[in-house]
């Protein structure tokens, strides 16, 4: 396919104007130039637009990270603030939980913290408050709690992991010291959970995700988002891009690392429809642009190989022109010194020896010419005549053929059917006189014997004579109807009538239709207008021949466009001028008008090959012709044909017949 598609470029190519084939590998290379640059300037400016999209995501995502030291530094804060206080100290020292709580509770009420627990050294925690936000177990950081009692501090960035299904908590500690001893120590801690990113996201105006090991435990989405879109983010595959709800949205991630050595992630999910419009927009911008380049570049290289190829052009049309017109005066232009002057220069010589040469070859054809055109055209008609000769010669031979076969057949078929046409009438009387012999047997012994009882029985003697009766009167119509059929036969040859004679048309039409009913009998209707004609001097066998070819071709139009109602129509009428006129038309599919002039024609004809000659109706028109009448067509597409016959009544004289006109035209065309 490939191939193919390229030898087609190439041949058209081949086949093209002058001017485009200089023009277009020119202009293709630009093309190619133009669109590769263009693409590379939208491919840089696409980076740019990427690499600072990206450079704002790291941005957010710090301003993010940020956000939480800053939460974390408030934690540790107001924890060192807490365990400076002397109560708290005190407290702390006798372990007395109740007044820290007493003390704590208003605090915490005011710090909006989610966990406040103060611990002492080797005992338990001694007061722990937690927010039923965070669930019932207990939240605590032994690793913290070691370093407190130790005396070290805590970093800011203190991020303590609950478990993989619940935010992470932030806290901030500090050591509670009596006299530079080390007595305890008091942890604060706030949940990273959606509502503390709402507040982070105030300034950031992009989502926020909190992704742990069982997938996103916080989020800066609304309540009656579908968070299930969100369950396919895990630590380990979070991918530059991902889309959900309809939206591209682009990820920048960092970690949240914590004492307890368990890992978070930190995703910024910043909105990529920005992106897409600004890099629609880029490319929008440079897509006019070049188009308009490459335009203008097409147009410029095609006009100025118009002006190197016009020159070339002018001679290449001088050249056909002295060709196709025989214009040896024309001469082309050579204004220049160039290559392109030569050539023309050149050209202009060439045209001058031509028209010399011609001019003596003219001069010596001039009589050669005449003389073959004079014996052309007699050979021409020879043969026209010939052709005509040769159909009408075959024609006549097939139509003597079978008039001699359809003699033949009605005479031996007369013979037998005339004998027993014969014979019926005496078996009739036979039949009746042995009717008569049995009546008289059954009234002289009405009570016959018993064999003869079963016997009368057995052949159903009363069906017998009834069937007997019937069989004789259907041989007798059987006899007479082909009877009929052998006089029609007979007529139809006429090889009793060779020559010229009165004859009854409507008798000759009977008999052409009879030897066709094989083919109208079933689906074909016909009917006859028959006016009250007299006798017709003519030749019998060729007037027959003309119905008979007129009407086998309606038939053939009619059964092969499949019409659905096939008619025949018949009409004979006696004209005022001596003639007699006979109009056959069918409800066949009709005859094109641009080939209705040409159906007279010998060996013209619209059948397939093998099914017609194109002799038929060229023979009856000669037919026609030769008994001095006239032969008309009138045809419409979807209407029907109809074929007008007007033959003289006495035209024709006793001689000669019409074998003696064949013999005429087959020696006036030896003679040629």
């Amino acid at each position: 396919m490939g191939l193919a598609f390229y030898k087609k470029i190439l041949l058209s190519y081949q086949n093209a104007s002058l001017p485009l084939k200089i023009s277009v590998p020119f202009i293709v290379m630009f093309l190619i130039f133009w669109a590769g640059s263009a693409t590379a300037v939208g491919i840089v400016f696409a980076n740019q637009l990427g690499q600072q999209q990206r450079s704002q995501a790291e941005e957010l995502i710090d301003l993010v990270k940020g956000e939480i030291d800053k939460e974390l530094y408030y934690l540790e804060k107001e924890a060192r603030l807490l365990a400076l206080k002397e109560q708290i100290i005190q407290n702390t020292t006798r372990a007395n939980p109740d007044q820290l709580r007493q003390g704590i509770l208003p605090a915490a009420a005011i710090l909006n913290t989610h966990i406040v627990t103060i611990i002492k050294r080797g005992q338990y925690p001694l007061f722990h408050l937690q927010d039923s936000l965070l669930g019932s177990d207990r939240i605590q950081s032994k690793p913290l709690q070691k370093r407190l009692l130790k005396g070290s501090d805590v970093s800011a960035s203190t991020v303590v992991i609950t478990d993989s299904s619940n935010p992470p908590i932030l806290m901030g500690a500090a050591p509670i010291k009596n006299d530079q001893t080390v007595v305890g120590g008091i942890i604060l801690g706030t949940a990273l959970n959606n509502e503390l990113l709402r507040q982070i996201n105030e300034s950031i105006k992009e989502q926020i995700l909190i992704i742990g090991d069982s997938g996103v435990v916080a989020s800066t989405f609304p309540a009656d988002f579908n968070t299930s879109q969100l369950d396919q983010l895990y630590l380990d595959n979070i991918k530059p891009s991902i889309t959900f709800s309809g939206q591209e949205f682009g990820t920048q991630s960092t970690l949240l690392e914590g004492i307890d050595g368990q890992t978070f992630k930190l995703v910024l999910l910043v909105s990529q429809k920005p992106f897409s419009q600004s890099l629609q927009t880029l490319w929008l911008s440079i897509l006019p642009m070049a188009i308009l380049g490459a335009l203008i570049t097409t147009i410029l290289g095609y006009w100025i190989a118009q002006r190197v190829a016009r020159p070339i052009l002018d001679i290449s049309l001088i050249a056909q022109r002295v060709a196709g017109e025989n214009r040896f005066d024309l001469r082309a232009t050579a204004n220049t010194k160039d290559d392109i002057s030569v050539l023309a220069l050149s050209v202009n010589q060439l045209i001058e020896w031509v028209s010399q040469y011609t001019y003596e070859l003219e001069i010596s054809a001039q009589t050669l010419e005449s003389r073959v055109a004079e014996r052309t055209k007699e050979l021409s008609d020879t043969l026209h005549k010939l052709k005509e000769t040769q159909a009408q010669l075959i024609q006549t031979e097939k139509m003597s053929s079978l008039g001699q076969m359809v003699a033949g057949i009605a005479h031996e078929i007369n013979n037998p059917i005339s004998f027993i046409q014969g014979n019926i009438e005496p078996l009739e009387d036979y039949f009746q006189d042995l009717l008569g012999l049995i009546k008289t047997y059954e009234a002289t012994y009405p009570e016959p014997a018993a064999a003869i009882v079963k016997k009368r029985k057995e052949v159903d003697f009363d069906f017998v004579l009834e069937d007997l009766n019937k069989v004789l009167t259907s041989m007798n119509v059987g006899t007479q109807r082909v009877h009929e059929i052998v006089r029609s036969l007979r007529n139809f040859s006429r090889l009793d009538e060779a020559t010229v004679k009165d004859v009854d048309i409507h008798e000759g039409l009977d008999s052409t239709l009879l030897i066709l009913n094989h083919r109208i009998k079933y689906d074909v209707t016909v009917i006859k207008d028959y006016g009250d004609l007299p006798l017709v001097r003519c030749l019998p066998a060729q007037i027959n021949q003309v119905f008979t070819n007129i009407i086998s071709n309606a038939l053939d139009a009619m059964f092969d466009a499949n019409c659905s109602s096939k008619r025949i129509s018949i009409i004979t009428r006696e004209v005022d001028n001596g003639h007699i006129e006979i109009v056959i038309r069918d409800s066949g599919p009709g005859i094109p008008a641009d080939i209705q002039d040409k159906i007279f024609d010998p060996f013209f004809t619209t059948k397939p090959v093998g099914k017609g000659t194109g002799l038929g109706l060229g023979i009856c028109f000669k037919i026609i012709q030769q008994h001095q009448g006239a032969i008309n067509v009138r045809s419409k597409l979807g209407k029907g044909t109809e074929f007008l016959i007007a033959l003289p009544i006495n035209a024709l004289s006793d001689e000669p017949t019409f074998t003696d006109f064949i013999n005429k035209a087959v020696a006036a065309s030896q003679a040629v």
